[in-house]
């Protein structure tokens, strides 16, 4: 069923992911592509939504008169034919812009057929099952097979003949097979051009775009083929690939097939003509315009430092997300942050003293890292989310501990300025609240005659200079040292009593 709605009209980034789909269209649209296709690579850590942004840039082509196509690689690198794949979506895309599938269309679908099994592809007899039934119908799957057949036959016939040859006849018959693979290679781009054309007719767009989205994903060895394909197969005039990928993974699985010591990154240029981006998230922008947190009950919470609103505490999240965030995709976001609503609403939490980031970190930990490692405890592998431990290598996770601001002398601009992290401000936080416990209401989160440069803008909101700070741990001091919660088993404790079973998988 074809999704109607406006392309990016979801998206939680507004109007930014729209407008980089726009330039990176215009940018290729630019591209000369009368005589080549053109291969691009859309690079992008796990979890910036490389997946929605594809899906949605394929949508915003499509409403621009072109052909698009969208093939999720790791969900067909079972069936090993990624020639077959490609073929089968993109004449359902053909057909469903064509209205009337006459003679003439169902000659020049055949004709493609016919030059893929003539080029030999030993294992589309798989792959042409599933295109015959999804696109051709069932009486025209009967054709396709016989095609396979007659082509199988052809090859064992071939075959026969191979053997029987002597040495002194060998060469002839490699440089005969060479020529007719070029051959059959040729014309499988001129029927797959002329398909296209058929489709489009005077259409002036005639672009074809073609997205293959998961490569990262799939078995090294399905996702070199696939480069293959596309690289010597598809070499066609106005096709232009969008490939997205972790590249960084992708090395990874290439240097599996050919040894560690590969140049991966120099064998990936040879298929790639340019690497477009895909930024990073703002965890904070993701969170305001998902509207987290915004509900009419909102109440200020006694913590440190100061959640007084939505605002404020998403920008808490988004600084424990950025903490995690190679172990985190938006959908892990969005159900972490359910679970820590529910947490918000305990008792405890509404009536005594607390650090909030402590809490949020414990929450993301407990969801993200429970059962990862056997540690000593439950909140040993809560911790990971909050601070960088000696076991995060074993666990492989990649604890981003970052910079969110200097503090810089304002009497002398020689000093170079101090980096405050967030692993600092976190523990500092909890520091401030364990004093509480002891009746103590005073701090040294430092040195409060300093100028505070904010690295993002969206961690201004959380009022955590060393000013604010010790300024609202007097506020928060209790009359009783027991309404303060200073301690992280007891927020785990509270977390657990509120947990709420997650489906995390992506």
């Amino acid at each position: 069923m074809t999704d109607s709605t406006e392309a990016f009209s979801n998206c939680a980034t507004g109007e930014k992911r729209a407008q980089l789909a726009e330039r990176f269209t215009s940018y290729l649209k630019s591209r000369d592509t009368k005589d080549n296709a053109y291969v691009v690579n859309l690079n992008g850590a796990w979890g910036t939504g490389k997946t929605y942004f594809i899906t949605e840039w394929k949508k915003r082509v499509e409403s621009q008169g072109h052909i698009a196509i969208k093939i999720d690689a790791w969900e067909s690198d079972y069936l090993n034919d990624p020639l077959a794949i490609i073929i089968a979506e993109l004449l359902e895309q053909i057909k469903s812009n064509i209205k009337n599938h006459d003679a003439k269309f169902r000659n020049a679908e055949r004709n493609v057929a016919s030059a893929i099994l003539n080029m030999g592809k030993s294992t589309f007899s798989i792959g042409s099952k599933i295109v015959g039934k999804h696109l051709l119908g069932e009486a025209a799957t009967s054709e396709f097979i016989d095609l396979i057949a007659a082509a199988t036959d052809s090859v064992i016939k071939h075959k026969k003949v191979k053997d029987d040859l002597n040495m002194g006849d060998l060469g002839l018959e490699v440089a005969s097979q060479h020529k007719r693979h070029k051959q059959f290679t040729q014309d499988f781009k001129k029927q797959a051009r002329e398909l296209v054309d058929f489709a489009l007719n005077d259409n002036p767009n005639k672009q074809v775009y073609i997205f293959i989205d998961e490569l990262d994903r799939c078995r090294p060895t399905y996702a070199i083929e696939m480069l293959e394909t596309v690289k010597h197969l598809f070499d066609i005039p106005d096709f232009i690939f969008v490939l997205s990928t972790d590249t960084k993974q992708l090395q990874h699985s290439i240097k599996a097939v050919y040894g560690h010591k590969f140049d991966s990154h120099e064998y990936l240029s040879r298929f790639f003509e340019q690497r477009l981006t895909l930024p990073e998230l703002d965890y904070f922008e993701f969170l305001t315009a998902e509207k987290m947190f915004a509900n009419d009950s909102f109440k200020p919470l006694p913590t440190l430092p100061a959640i007084d609103t939505p605002e404020q505490l998403r920008a808490a999240v988004a600084l424990i997300c950025e903490q995690n965030k190679h172990q985190l995709s938006l959908r892990r976001v969005k159900q972490i942050c359910a679970q820590l609503e529910v947490v918000l609403t305990a008792k405890e939490l509404q009536e005594n003293a607390y650090p909030i980031l402590t809490l949020i970190g414990l929450t993301f930990g407990n969801a993200l890292y429970s059962g990862k490692l056997e540690l000593e405890s439950k909140l040993a592998n809560a911790q990971l989310a909050l601070k960088r431990r000696p076991v995060d290598r074993q666990a492989d996770i990649s604890f981003n501990s970052f910079s969110v601001y200097t503090l810089q002398d304002s009497r002398s601009t020689s000093k170079s300025p101090q980096a405050v992290n967030s692993e600092a401000i976190i523990l500092n936080c909890f520091k401030g609240i364990q004093q509480l416990r002891m009746g103590i209401s005073t701090f040294s989160f430092g040195d409060e005659s300093k100028h505070t440069k904010y690295q993002r803008d969206s961690f201004k909101s959380l009022q955590i200079t060393p000013s604010l700070l010790s300024s609202r741990l007097t506020i928060i001091h209790p009359k009783k040292v027991d309404e303060v919660i200073g301690s992280e088993e007891t927020l785990l404790e509270i977390i657990e009593n509120f947990y709420i079973p997650l489906e995390i998988e992506d």
